[in-house]
């Protein structure tokens, strides 16, 4: 079975994490290195459950169902994290129109 564009996402973001958190054993992680770390754990949260409903072959898209704050532009959105209300609202049960 040939990876998902959803699983490249999660192994790229999982490989960028691991390597942050190398960087914040030595010590040499800065703020800027906090912040990235906090986007990509939100980002793997909502990634991991859209592959769930990718495994339970419901038709899911990184562009329709997740926007990576990290490629938005600045003007898309005050606060990057909430690009994602569509499935966190679907998660809740609380579908909208």
């Amino acid at each position: 079975m040939a990876r998902s564009e959803i699983m490249r996402k999660i192994e790229a973001l999982s490989e960028e994490r691991e390597r942050l958190l190398a960087r914040e054993g030595s010590h040499h992680a800065g703020a800027g290195d906090h912040r990235r770390l906090e986007d990509i754990d939100h980002s793997l949260g909502v990634l991991w459950d859209l592959r769930r409903r990718e495994l339970a072959g419901e038709y899911v898209g990184l562009d329709e169902d997740f926007l990576d704050p990290a490629t938005m532009s600045s003007t898309a959105s005050p606060t990057p994290r909430c690009t994602c209300w569509r499935l966190a609202s679907w998660v809740l049960g609380r579908r909208s129109a």
